[in-house]
């Protein structure tokens, strides 16, 4: 991308900063994007098959040492379940990887946006970029705040 909008952006130090910002920022939403997901999927893979498993040991009925293994097995995958969602809940994965996608979205669209801006409407495209590009970092740090940190804050109230 930068090679198409290059010529506009070479040589004044504002313009540079702010694209590397832009950039900086794209990136670090696409590495939490995939890095959220994985960490959602895998957690709420083990809690389900956790769940799933339990109720089944819990139905075998046995007696003796075979008992005894799957008292001890039903009692830690129950653990496993309960810690993964836990996991999942707390730290609210899946609203994080939702909101860095809309993120990184919203930052590719003005990126893509001022790129293809024809050449004579490069100046009125760059306003449009840095207006779009603090948005959209806006409109992720009003979510961050209402999603993440509001949510913690009610479980703080709720526990005074």
């Amino acid at each position: 991308m930068y090679s198409a909008v290059q010529d506009f952006i070479a040589g004044d130090e504002s313009r540079e900063a702010n694209w590397r910002e832009w950039q900086y920022q794209v990136d670090h939403a696409a590495r939490q994007v995939e890095a959220r997901k994985n960490e959602f999927y895998r957690l709420r893979i083990v809690a389900v098959i956790s769940a799933i498993t339990v109720p089944s040991l819990v139905g075998l009925n046995l007696s003796g040492t075979g008992g005894e293994v799957v008292h001890w097995a039903t009692f830690a995958l129950s653990l496993v379940a309960a810690v993964s969602t836990a996991f999942v809940t707390l730290y609210r994965l899946g609203d994080r990887w939702l909101m860095y996608r809309a993120l990184r979205d919203d930052l590719l669209k003005v990126g893509w946006d001022f790129v293809n801006c024809p050449p004579p409407h490069q100046q009125e495209g760059w306003e449009a970029f840095i207006s779009g590009t603090g948005e959209a970092m806006a409109r992720f740090n009003a979510t961050y705040g209402s999603v993440i940190v509001g949510a913690a804050q009610s479980i703080e109230n709720e526990k005074a």
